[in-house]
């Protein structure tokens, strides 16, 4: 059946697998059909023929049979954040978020068992409940399977390292529909690919993941400059960079809205975050008080539970998104941000549709991250560069094309400048690529993954042959004569 057929809905075989389900299957027009498509951005919506609600790793596999019997293109949705909406396809849509999205602690083992379609606000609530905690990302509405099997930044990245590197078990349901267990003693070529290699490997229903003490209250502060200290704030951005620690992290933002906003134009920002008290904090954020902001919104000592969900108003849920980041070579440069400014107060000017549109230098810091050995994982995004990230937020489906070459042309400033480009080449290369969860165009794996490609090639082949699963940087599987 082609993916834009309606389902035929009295067939013996579709009525079988519906009555073997504990969870739910539903249609379009059917009850919770529109909660099983919904995602976090309008543009990742696609009209799915069927969408399964699993309540078992088992329903998993039934719907994974049943999709593959059907000839219907399979996705996984979880929290639904996809940039390059590898949760959504008008095949069959195995959702997650519905029923498997607890999680629980085991506080003397310290770890954290998390079903397949939580959010990380869960997993912070109930590891903190237990003084511990993993890290998580910077939205917690945000699904944590996608974003963990992707590689995973967060405020404690520079201690803990990303959250794939905190993954130590993984139940996965296979192409075969087959349930396995894969960690460092089973399955542990699996374990290695699906750790970066996000869900070209199968369904993930559980992620079990180390947790680290964590104190209960931790330091945050928004500090907005004028935009004549642009050179300024870049500098001490950078200088504060070289001599950050580890309980440390900076983001560098300039963003804002469009003409038709209520409160149009950009705003100069750096949000700072300190695992520690408030003097502590203050202290070691020196360099960026000295370079003297306009005013200052501090959480004080913020509980930790909170932090990650101080971004989710700017970032929630419908309208349109578009995004791309890449990673650069070397520090921002006051000179590169001035041009960036400059193009989008150009943007916001001329399009009042715009209602966030900005770009953001992530200045986490990499000790963690670098620690891992490049083979460790499948995930490959081991360098010193700092990741970018560039965006526009708006509600015209007739600006998509536009609002993409925007964008790009804004990532085209970072990497033409010599001194920051990071993996130019030619065509699309030449943007660079950068930490793979930003991508809204998941292509050229080969050039994501690094030296690490060729291995999950061979896994790849051994797991999943004919390629069910390739909505998110798909892995070509090695020919019979190159798997070892």
């Amino acid at each position: 059946m082609s993916h834009t057929e309606q389902p035929n809905q009295s067939s013996p075989t579709f009525l079988a697998f519906k009555k073997s389900l504990s969870g739910e299957v539903v249609r379009p027009g059917e009850q919770n059909y529109d909660y099983g498509i919904f995602r976090w951005t309008d543009n990742s919506v696609r009209p799915a023929s069927y969408v399964v609600f699993p309540k078992s790793a088992e329903d998993v596999s039934k719907a994974i049979r049943f999709g593959e019997n059907e000839g219907l293109e399979l996705a996984i949705c979880g929290g639904g954040h996809s940039w390059s909406s590898a949760s959504s396809t008008t095949g069959l849509v195995v959702h997650l978020g519905k029923y498997l999205n607890s999680a629980r602690c085991d506080p003397e083992a310290e770890l954290l068992y998390v079903e397949g379609g939580a959010l990380w606000e869960t997993v912070d609530r109930v590891g903190m409940e237990h003084g511990l905690a993993t890290v998580a990302g910077t939205v917690n509405h945000t699904g944590v399977g996608g974003l963990a099997l992707g590689g995973g930044y967060g405020w404690l990245t520079g201690r803990r390292g990303m959250a794939v590197d905190n993954i130590v078990q993984l139940t996965v349901v296979l192409a075969s529909g087959e349930i396995v267990i894969a960690n460092e003693k089973e399955h542990p070529d699996l374990f290695w690919g699906c750790r970066g290699g996000g869900c070209n490997f199968g369904a993930i229903t559980e992620l079990v993941f180390k947790a680290h003490p964590q104190r209960p209250t931790v330091f945050v502060t928004f500090l907005t400059f004028p935009m004549e200290k642009l050179d300024t704030v870049v500098e001490a951005a950078e200088a504060w960079c070289t001599t950050a620690g580890p309980d440390e992290g900076c983001h560098l933002r300039c963003n804002g809205a469009g003409a038709g906003a209520k409160n149009p134009g950009l705003v100069l920002r750096v949000v700072y975050f300190y695992n520690g008290t408030a003097e502590e904090g203050r202290k070691a954020a020196k360099k960026l008080y000295d370079a003297g902001p306009s005013g200052e919104n501090t959480m004080e000592e913020l509980p930790y539970v909170k932090l990650n969900g101080l971004a989710n108003a700017v970032n929630a849920h419908g309208g349109r998104k578009y995004a791309k980041g890449l990673t650069m070579k070397s520090q921002m440069t006051p000179a590169v941000m001035k041009d960036l400014v400059t193009a989008m107060e150009l943007a916001n000017k001329s399009s009042a549709n715009y209602t966030n549109c900005g770009v953001l230098v992530d200045y986490t810091p990499k000790h963690a991250v670098m620690s891992v050995p490049l083979d460790a994982a499948a995930y490959a995004g081991r360098g010193t560069g700092i990741e970018f990230l560039a965006w526009i937020y708006y509600t015209d489906p007739s600006l998509d094309n536009a609002t993409r070459d925007q964008v790009r042309e804004w990532c085209s400033i970072v990497s033409n400048d010599a001194s920051m480009a990071t993996r130019a080449g030619k065509g699309d290369e030449a943007l660079g690529i950068g930490y793979a969860n930003y991508d809204p165009e998941p292509k050229g794996a080969a050039m994501v993954f690094g030296p690490n490609y060729e291995r999950l090639r061979r896994v790849k082949r051994q797991y999943d042959p004919e390629c069910v699963w390739k909505k998110w940087y798909p892995i070509e599987p090695a020919a019979n004569r190159e798997v070892s």
